[in-house]
């Protein structure tokens, strides 16, 4: 425990030495809409930037007035900290100069270029100096047009203000990810190591804390409008999803989007030209139902929710999101291939001069180098299904290009098939063994071709829960289709995902299908806080037209525990790092399960631990029984059931070789021979134990 301890202390530790962004206290906005139903002002451009060191204001301005007639007016200014009314004041734009060409207000373009004003001392010194520090602040500055003489109102436009402070930081997600990376790699090497145990636990423990962070992207890609805080959170682990910003794929991805016949999004490059403002999705009357692209009469106020959000946050073009995912799930299996083939080349010739066991070991299992690699890649499939799920559903819902429609049908076809085929073959062995009365764990733990290649499927649940699988992978596709194809109706999106989110946590609570109870309380507690997480989200949508300062304050709340447990997460992932470093099995805090899984376990071509002394028990009874022929006859017979032979219920009492795989396959009937001619077993033994098999081999068939 001090290893893992140390461990963290030094992660938290560097974080510390992480330069913050933007360090000097600032407000900036980058985008002003209208917040009432006219069409009066039109905004292309709105910048401003207020430092309160020197007390200045740096304005950009592109837009113009549509007002009919010439009219004096008040602006009424009020500032929303959370949905909190913290500043109100009223601006006579004839008795100041910084705003005299709003006096009077009249038909005009403005195009201001860069301005910077001055503001007096006592401005803004109402705003408390914790306002500068809060990340992701929720503050907005709403404007409110009236007429001076009626105090009629005229038109009423806002900005969201930021203070340059974030929950958003890179560096976070590159540490994440490595962290990740070591895990699966930690997995691979214990495993070849022949250390099963610790290798199931430092699996279960690696996938559960990129699972929770891939629901955590998954949220952020919902299309409610979100607290500032939220979004930002969110984006930090939309890495999971394969959204990375690299140069030269987004130049790739364009290219291919043109080339196929689609038109390539230019909003990255019109806000780079100072020629347009992009909205994140803004609370309005007629926000449940508002399309992502607003027009006005003179210039384009693009809106963005949802996935297009997420992509303009990462600085992606909204139609090279697809091709951005497919792209870095391709680059991950060339990686892996190459790696897989480096085991194979290398291990062998490593070993050619040791007498080490555990270098024996590493060699017996990557002899069989395309089952390893057969492995290798349905894991990377489970991996990037969640991933694949909302962005190929998402390119049938927004229609890139007819050539990227094709690769995304194909793509979730593909992956569909190759996870439905494992899980296929696992329930039919499991189904075989309960035939034969017997515990699957036996079939699906004893033949070290299935665990290599389809043993992610099951080893994180209890051998009698299998069938979770199922369930897990309706979830995962729901999920994804409520994701991908709800982006136009948020409010039915958010209820659908809370339905779907209470069935699995239903379902998690109930059958308790994970290995051990630590196992189960935590992904019970992930149920939990997602269900938690899908009534925010709810809330989010303004279905309950609640107040903003509520929104806020949920907001925080929503980041604050969902940080808190990933925290707890990293922290049970580094105790993983801690027994594999020490090659130490996980304690057993509780009582065993009835499974019994590692004692099926093939290690050098032979079961391990349990069986080890039932077996030579059973060899020294059967030595026993051979010194007297007498005795060998008066050996009962095979138990009858319905006028039908069956082979003993126990595998302990079974006079098959018991190191052998009760489910034979191309590699195990040689070796089976093999063990069988050495075994030395005379007359009726061995007459039995070729029943034996060919009546398992028979049933196994039908």
């Amino acid at each position: 425990m001090r290893t893992a301890s140390w461990l963290a202390a030094g992660l938290f530790g560097a974080l510390n030495f992480v330069p913050a962004v933007n360090a000097e206290d600032l407000f900036e906005a980058h985008a002003l809409s209208t917040c009432a139903n006219d069409s009066i002002v039109s905004i292309n451009r709105f910048d401003v930037t207020y430092t309160p060191s020197d007390n200045n204001i740096i304005l950009g301005f592109t837009g113009s007035f549509t007002e009919s007639t010439s009219t004096d007016v008040l602006i009424d200014i009020d500032v929303l900290i959370y949905g909190y009314n913290a500043i109100s004041m009223t601006l006579d734009p004839c008795g100041s100069p910084t705003i005299s060409f709003l006096c009077p207000m009249k038909s005009a373009s403005l195009n201001i270029q860069q301005t910077s004003l001055s503001l007096d001392s006592d401005a803004l010194s109402s705003i408390p100096s914790i306002a500068y520090k809060v990340p992701d602040i929720d503050a907005v500055v709403r404007l409110k047009l009236k007429d001076a003489k009626t105090n009629a109102s005229i038109t009423c436009i806002e900005t969201r203000v930021y203070n340059g402070k974030t929950v958003n930081q890179q560096a976070v997600a590159w540490v994440l990810a490595v962290i990740t990376g070591l895990g699966m790699v930690a997995t691979i090497v214990v495993s070849i190591l022949g250390y099963s145990n610790i290798a199931t636990h430092m699996a279960f423990r690696t996938l559960l804390f990129l699972g929770w962070m891939q629901s955590m992207a998954m949220w952020g890609m919902t299309s409610v409008t979100q607290p500032p805080i939220v979004q930002s959170w969110t984006q930090m682990f939309q890495w999971t999803m394969g959204i990375i910003r690299v140069g030269f794929l987004q130049t790739i991805c364009t290219w291919f989007v043109r080339a196929t016949g689609g038109t390539a999004q230019q909003i990255l490059a019109e806000v780079a030209a100072d020629e347009l403002s992009v909205v994140p999705m803004k609370r309005s009357l007629d926000s449940l139902t508002r399309r992502s692209t607003l027009t006005t009469s003179t210039g384009t106020e693009v809106t963005v929710r949802g996935i297009e959000r997420m992509a303009y946050r990462a600085n992606i073009a909204s139609t090279n999101i697809f091709m951005t995912g497919y792209l870095f799930f391709y680059f991950i299996a060339i990686v892996v291939i190459i790696a897989v083939s480096f085991l194979a080349f290398v291990l062998p010739r490593l070993t050619k001069n040791t007498t080490n066991p555990k270098w024996d070991r590493a060699v017996s299992v990557t002899a069989n180098w395309k089952d390893y690699l057969r492995g290798a890649l349905y894991r990377l499939a489970w991996i990037g299904y969640p991933q694949m799920c909302v962005l190929c559903m998402w390119e049938l819902y927004h229609h890139d290009s007819a050539a990227e429609i094709v690769l995304a049908i194909c793509m979730w076809l593909v992956i569909s098939a190759v996870l439905g085929f494992a899980t296929f073959k696992v329930w039919q062995r499991a189904r075989v063994a309960r035939a034969l009365k017997q515990n699957p764990a036996y079939s699906l733990y004893s033949d070290q071709a299935c665990l290599t290649k389809w043993g992610f499927i099951y080893t994180n649940y209890k051998a009698t829960s299998y069938y979770f699988v199922f369930p897990l992978l309706a979830y995962t596709i729901i999920k994804g289709m409520v994701i991908a194809f709800g982006q136009d109706a948020p409010l039915a999106q958010s209820i659908v995902l809370l339905i779907v989110e209470g069935l699995f946590m239903i379902a998690t609570c109930v059958l308790r299908p994970y290995m051990d109870r630590p196992a189960n309380g935590l992904c019970i507690t992930v149920s939990v806080l997602n269900f938690i997480n899908a009534i925010f989200i709810l809330v989010f949508s303004g279905v309950f037209s609640q107040p903003t300062l509520m929104t806020g304050i949920m907001g925080v709340l929503f980041a604050l525990y969902n940080a808190i447990f990933m925290l707890a997460l990293l922290i049970f992932l580094l105790i993983g790092f801690y027994y594999c470093i020490v090659l130490r099995e996980p304690r057993a805090k509780y009582q065993p399960l009835a499974d019994n899984r590692d004692s099926f376990r093939m290690s050098e071509n032979r079961l391990t631990t349990e069986l080890l002394p039932l077996e030579k028990a059973a060899q020294s009874d059967l030595n026993t029984e051979h010194s007297s022929r007498e005795e060998i006859i008066e050996t009962p017979p095979p138990t009858h059931q319905h006028g039908e032979l069956r082979p003993p219920h126990s595998p302990f009492a079974d006079p098959v070789e018991p190191t052998l795989p009760l489910i034979s396959n191309s590699s195990s009937a040689s070796v089976r021979s093999r063990q069988s001619t050495r075994s030395g077993r005379s007359g009726t033994v061995g007459a039995n134990a070729k029943f034996a098999t060919n009546r398992f081999d028979n049933d196994h068939a039908a």
